[in-house]
């Protein structure tokens, strides 16, 4: 298997995944195969809402991404009782984020089930 293979990790209770580009595949193929029970917070680190911004000619390849990295969260969330947060950069982008991440995750968005935090660096 390529990419983040978590199932040797029994005692993760944290995971941060942080990238800079708008495919989330490899995120949902890493949760995948997390296997321990006592993980309680699943973080992603986005950046600034123009850096992700994609052509018309990808969006459909990556909407199915996030629709399904949005439904496994919504799994995770079920399952194991965690709340994905979602980080941001501080400035003038902080309110299209927002919109953005709704967009791309709108069943955490519209269960309330996300929380939308900005870094504090």
């Amino acid at each position: 298997m390529t990419g983040l293979d978590l199932s040797e990790a029994t005692q993760l209770r944290d995971v941060l995944f942080r990238f800079t580009g708008p495919n989330v595949k490899w995120i949902s193929k890493a949760l995948h195969t997390a296997r321990s029970r006592n993980l309680q917070r699943i973080s992603l680190e986005l950046p600034h809402h123009h850096d992700i911004a994609i052509g018309a000619a990808v969006w459909e390849t990556v909407h199915q991404e996030w629709a399904e990295l949005d439904h496994l969260l919504v799994e995770f969330s079920a399952s194991r009782s965690l709340r994905p947060k979602v980080m941001y950069e501080p400035g003038k982008w902080g309110e299209e984020m927002r919109d953005y991440v709704a967009r791309l995750l709108p069943e955490l968005t519209r269960r309330e089930i996300i929380d939308l935090v900005q870094c504090s660096y």
